[in-house]
């Protein structure tokens, strides 16, 4: 559509009374989306119900309680073991089975005694690796609880953008039917009218494709909480804009961010878990280099140099082959590959911790000057341009770039509100700690 046409189009909405527009938002994505029941929703809500419900967490959370039964499993000694030998027919008796004094009957009992601390080393390995399983659980509460709060945030803002689109429509509708009127009369051609209707579908279809957007975020919000019975309503996320805009980074360090991350990020404590675990499995390794004891007592009755022979059994095996030396070896090597990992995670960390205070920082840095100066002035200037032009001090074409240019910069503000929000969410993702609380700290999740 040429921008001529499109100007001219935009000088009439900004025209059009205010009265006729929707006095607040929920007005406003009433009046123009589906009629469904509006449920509001804080993001301490959302955050609970997701804490109890989602079903990966819940899952997850099944995967530690069998890692705490298999430390129960290693920490069991071995089953004894029983030997029975009879004789099946004595030709002295002719008797089959025989039970009496005469028959051969040997009973054999041994118990294995694991030698070297095996099982509080078997133990020690249950334990760490059911750590690494908290771990994992702990990471995937990390990437949930963002991508919860990034699609609360976002539906949030786009709501802010169906408003805006709503009111221009409605105010473009009845100038299109005040079009109508004109053409009638012959005031403006057909072709202006027919680019005037052009434009009213091309901001439909804008409006369109974001509520499209928007009905998406609000199925993965269902989703993340786990809560079918809301399809049928209109998720409205309750954001406290003022403690949103009071959410401060200048005194973040990378210093201060690295020490809280290293104490608190799940995959950090995981890389140093797995050190552990290795240097753990190593302990275990050469315990069991180390041969074990089977011990128990033997009764004969009838097939020994006396009758009712009683007697002891032990029974080691002779290390002269296999010393295990092969997964002891295996271990070791395991060591020193869990290390230079650990290495290269401090150093990745340190590089993501950097990136993510530097974008954080400089998405504030816009929003903020964009806020103050740029949006503000527009709006200062609104009704000048509007009174100017109504005295015919200025053209068409001026006043219709004036506001074509005012549009552009209050969808830009949208747009830089959900990034700035993103990005100090990211600082909280990238520690594995709540350190920003962009609405209140009640409504954060305790991780631990």
């Amino acid at each position: 559509m040429p921008k001529f046409y499109f100007n001219i189009c935009a000088a009439l909405l900004v025209l059009t009374p205010i009265a006729a527009q929707p006095k607040n938002n929920e007005t406003a994505a009433a009046a123009t989306s589906e009629q469904r029941q509006p449920f509001r929703l804080t993001l301490a809500a959302a955050e609970a119900s997701f804490r109890e419900r989602n079903l990966l967490l819940l899952a997850a959370k099944f995967q530690i309680d069998a890692k705490k039964a298999l430390v129960m499993q290693a920490g069991l000694y071995a089953n004894p073991s029983v030997f029975l030998e009879t004789n099946i027919y004595n030709p002295r008796t002719t008797q089959f089975l025989d039970p009496t004094e005469n028959g051969s009957q040997i009973i054999q009992v041994q118990q294995l005694f694991l030698l070297g601390g095996k099982i509080d080393k078997r133990i020690r390995v249950a334990e760490i690796d059911k750590a690494l399983t908290e771990n994992e659980f702990y990471n995937v509460l990390r990437a949930l609880k963002t991508e919860l709060r990034n699609t609360f945030f976002s539906l949030h803002f786009m709501r802010e953008s169906i408003v805006y689109y709503d009111q221009t429509i409605e105010a473009l509708m009845k100038t299109v039917k005040g079009a109508e009127v004109a053409l009638s009369r012959r005031a403006i051609t057909k072709a202006e009218y027919l680019r005037l209707k052009a434009l009213s579908y091309f901001l439909r279809n804008e409006r369109a494709n974001i509520l499209v957007d928007l009905r998406l975020k609000e199925v993965n919000l269902r989703v993340l909480m786990n809560r079918p019975d809301l399809a049928d309503v209109e998720i409205i996320p309750e954001v406290n804009e003022t403690a949103l805009e009071a959410t401060a980074i200048g005194s973040l360090t990378v210093e201060r961010l690295l020490k809280e991350a290293e104490e608190h990020r799940p995959d950090i404590k995981a890389a140093m878990l797995q050190l552990k675990y290795e240097t753990a499995n190593l302990d275990l390794q050469e315990a069991n280099a180390i041969p074990d004891l089977a011990f128990g007592p033997v009764f004969n009755r009838a097939n020994t140099y006396i009758p009712n022979y009683w007697g002891l059994t032990a029974q080691v095996s002779v290390p002269l082959f296999d010393r295990n030396q092969g997964n002891i070896e295996a271990a070791k090597k395991a060591i020193i590959t869990r290390k230079q990992q650990l290495l290269n995670e401090r150093m990745k960390l340190e590089g993501e911790l950097s990136a993510s205070l530097i974008k954080a920082k400089e998405k504030d840095k816009i929003y903020q000057e964009f806020k103050k100066g740029h949006v503000q002035d527009f709006r200062d200037l609104m009704n000048v341009m509007v009174l100017s032009y109504q005295k015919r001090y200025i053209s068409v074409i001026e006043f219709a770039d004036f506001f074509e240019t005012y549009r552009n910069s209050i969808v830009q503000l949208i747009d830089l509100k959900t990034q700035r929000t993103a990005a100090l969410e990211n600082i909280n993702y990238a520690i594995g700690k709540d350190i920003l609380f962009l609405q209140t700290p009640t409504a954060a999740m305790e991780e631990k």
